[in-house]
């Protein structure tokens, strides 16, 4: 029998930047040194790879980032959507600073439809005499969840025709390993099968031996297929690996395992990761460690019902702009804004997008439909449910697409005239048809207000501390939720019946 060569594969994704450990996130000195740590017991057949959402951090973004995790070795990078988040210069400086390769093989520059400067859709690594080819993909839905602007200069293109035309190469250019690390959700059943995105794409293409995932929370790590999969990372929090033993006389893998090792927030941190980090994060640390207010309850944030603290947001977003209604989506929001003192990273923990607020006058009947067209089973399951204050909503998840809205009051409990004008603020990112709301986004002449989402949740802190929820204009609880009346409250979204499409992972 062969000697078999043991490679050792560790792929994580949505880094979000996070050089700064908080009480929530260990941050990246502990992330890379228990990364560092794995890499020893296999330095000659390791590889890091990452699945994207890195670059687009709200402070010490962009190239420090890439400096980052260029100094944890990092292999290959593939292309996430909020690498697409503030523009084509901007990420093509972070390109061209990065010291490793960028992968993306399904998005191109709409006008020519070369690829985008300075990517490739695969490389090939050697490690401990293996030659393994790299294949990075971009989810298909990257221009639902990248404000319209920026992303105007690229196109996506088929994610299982890349793969496809991509993963033969690699073979005949010698790749004895295959790995597809790419920028994609997948959701986890009860019964371990998976679905999504993901899944779709490995059940149609060529055999390979390991895919990475990313996108949305949740870890993950299992044989799939014949395929080893993984997913992890959020907030530095997780690492996925793979072992693959490879039999040079078969010129196979003999065998797969995986698993997921958890980093603490009080895991050691080594150098020169803690310098690093201190030498980026320090100019900082006076404006992240201001005091805004007090809270006097936890809100933990859900992306398929109402929440405190999700109507908190709204309600934040309203004030801002002086409009009596106001949303935005699920997904720019996230975390837990814990009892006691807040601080100005608390909100940024909370709310990782800084959007400008926009103002706009909305019709009662564009307000339903945009309800009824977040509530489509494929629509939901990309993105959860909008964040809302203003309206009382009452829902019907029995009945079908386009029908689910049974009724919508103000708050004061006058039904929404679908001939009248009311006042509402949204996000740029909103404003522009984020998580694919376009048909109603673009009938809405929407204006800047001139100031940013998190000026706006700091001023109404400042204003309305200490924190606490009201019951007024309490509705229901909401039928059929599944949970406690402290997570699913029923105050401004009423429910019937099981949401058709819900992924939401928290």
């Amino acid at each position: 029998m062969s000697q078999l060569i043991p490679i050792d594969i560790v792929g994580h994704a949505d880094f979000g930047g996070r050089l700064r450990g908080t009480k929530m996130h260990p941050g990246y000195a502990r992330f890379a040194t228990a990364i560092d740590n794995l890499r020893q017991q296999n330095p000659e057949g390791f590889l890091l790879v990452d699945a994207g959402d890195e670059f687009t951090a709200d402070y010490w973004g962009g190239r420090p980032v890439v400096d980052a995790l260029a100094l944890m070795d990092t292999d290959s990078f593939t292309l996430g959507n909020h690498e697409f988040d503030n523009g084509k210069d901007f990420l093509e400086d972070c390109i061209s600073h990065a010291p490793f390769p960028i992968l993306c093989a399904n998005i191109h520059e709409r006008e020519t439809g070369l690829p985008i400067k300075g990517t490739q859709p695969w490389v090939i690594i050697e490690k401990a005499s293996l030659k393994i080819g790299i294949l990075g993909l971009t989810t298909e839905y990257t221009p639902y969840m990248v404000t319209a602007p920026q992303f105007a200069p690229f196109e996506v293109s088929s994610t299982i025709e890349a793969a496809n035309q991509h993963i033969p190469v690699m073979r005949e250019e010698g790749a004895d390993i295959i790995v597809v690390v790419a920028h994609f959700p997948f959701y986890i059943e009860d019964n371990g099968t998976i679905t999504g995105e993901l899944q779709e794409v490995l059940t149609a293409i060529p055999p390979i031996d390991v895919f990475v995932g990313g996108h949305i929370p949740g870890d993950y790590a299992d044989v799939y297929c014949d395929t080893v999969v993984l997913k992890g990372g959020f907030g530095q929090a997780s690492i996925p690996h793979a072992r693959l033993w490879y039999d040079p006389k078969l010129a196979r893998v003999a065998r797969k395992e995986a698993t997921v090792h958890q980093t603490a927030v009080d895991a050691p941190e080594a150098e020169p990761y803690l310098s690093f980090a201190r030498q980026h994060t320090a100019p900082f640390d006076a404006y992240l460690n201001e005091y805004l207010g007090q809270a006097t309850e936890t809100w933990h944030m859900t992306l398929a019902h109402e929440s405190h603290l999700g109507n908190f947001l709204a309600d934040c977003m309203a004030k801002a702009a002086s409009t009596p209604i106001a949303y935005m989506n699920a997904t720019s929001a996230g975390g837990t804004l814990h009892q006691g003192p807040v601080t100005v990273e608390d909100i940024t923990l909370i709310s990782g997008f800084n959007d400008p607020v926009y103002h706009g006058t909305m019709t009662g009947w564009q307000i339903r439909e945009l309800f009824e067209l977040v509530y489509t089973p494929e629509r939901f399951g990309n993105n959860g449910c909008l964040l809302f204050t203003g309206l009382i909503v009452s829902l019907d998840h029995t009945k079908p697409s386009g029908h689910k809205v049974t009724s919508i009051t103000l708050s004061d409990g006058t039904l929404l005239n679908p001939e009248g004008e009311y006042e509402v603020a949204t996000s740029e990112y909103m404003a522009n048809g984020g998580n694919d709301t376009s048909s109603i986004a673009k009938q809405i002449a929407w204006q800047a207000v001139g100031i940013n989402f998190h000026d706006a949740i700091f001023s109404y802190i400042r204003e309305n501390s200490p924190l606490h929820h009201s019951a007024a204009g309490a509705a229901s609880a909401a039928e059929g939720a599944g949970a406690a009346d402290s997570e699913y409250i029923g105050r401004r979204l009423i429910e019937i019946g099981e949401i058709e499409g819900d992924n939401s992972p928290f």
